[in-house]
């Protein structure tokens, strides 16, 4: 992945990209109340996936499906398109994942500071 200016302005132009064909998606799926799985927006999408994964861009999974609407989109194609629905589910079972390990640390946490402090003893000191 590309870094400095040039590689943060290649970043931004893409993740653009990807935003505006979500968007076009979203609006079909309203004027039209059905997106189809050759519909010219959905290979733009998938274009401009592509073109981040082959850029280097990766987000975390658990924030990959964050936005609701996104995510909606994945479950409402996922009912007639089996890949879509097995990366929602693999991502929300990610997320859960995650969740429980972020708790799990905050308890670890809690327990060491509980513990008391053991008293500074100086070497020589028997």
């Amino acid at each position: 992945m590309a870094s400095g200016p040039a590689g943060a302005e290649t970043r931004q132009r893409l993740l653009r990209t990807v935003k505006k064909e979500v968007k076009q998606i979203m609006e079909e799926a309203v004027t039209r109340k059905f997106v189809h799985e050759d519909s010219s927006h959905i290979i733009s999408f998938c274009a401009a996936v592509e073109a981040c994964v082959l850029h280097g861009l990766r987000r975390r999974a658990a924030g990959f499906l964050r936005s609701n609407k996104i995510a909606a989109l994945f479950m409402k194609v996922g009912k007639s398109f089996p890949p879509a629905e097995e990366l929602s589910r693999k991502v929300q079972d990610l997320e859960q994942l995650i969740e429980s390990t972020r708790n799990q640390i905050q308890g670890l946490q809690e327990n060491v500071r509980k513990l008391p402090k053991l008293p500074n003893l100086s070497p020589l000191a028997p």
